[in-house]
């Protein structure tokens, strides 16, 4: 009997989603088409309907998976922050509560003042590069150059 409860235990525990820590600075891409955020239930309704539609072919394939990944987890309304990590440009979904805290800054202010945002949270890994935030940890801003893409 102990061992039986001792084995679904380490199941449990293996197979619970673990937060982790991400770190990096944050990263602006000026034109995004694959991350709406901010939407009316209306139009991830209607994006759920075009993404439902499409094909799957090599041509959209990313973006498919993508939004499918999104609707799974109910991420399309909710906004969101890039991360440029030791391992590259992380996208984090946040809750509206924590989006509150890094939203007023913008890449054209940080630039003349030669600054960047260094921000820590933790995250749960829902699928690969798939994130989600609800508790920012540190918000820094730094000297240095921010990154950023058109």
């Amino acid at each position: 009997m102990k061992s039986t409860l001792l084995f679904f235990l380490t199941i449990l525990l293996f197979s619970c989603k673990q937060s982790e820590n991400l770190k990096g600075n944050l990263y602006f891409k000026l034109i995004n088409l694959t991350s709406p955020s901010g939407l009316t239930d209306e139009q991830a309704l209607n994006i759920e309907n075009i993404i439902n539609s499409m094909s799957s072919d090599e041509k959209n394939k990313e973006l498919v998976d993508y939004y499918k990944k999104a609707i799974k987890h109910d991420l399309l309304k909710n906004p969101y922050l890039q991360l440029e990590t030791e391992d590259g440009i992380k996208k984090v979904y946040l809750s509206f509560k924590e989006y509150d805290k890094i939203k007023h800054f913008k890449l054209s202010e940080l630039q003349e003042k030669s600054k960047k945002i260094v921000v820590e949270l933790n995250a749960n890994e829902l699928e690969k590069d798939l994130f989600y935030s609800e508790e920012i940890i540190l918000i820094q801003e730094v000297d240095g150059k921010t990154p950023w893409q058109k």
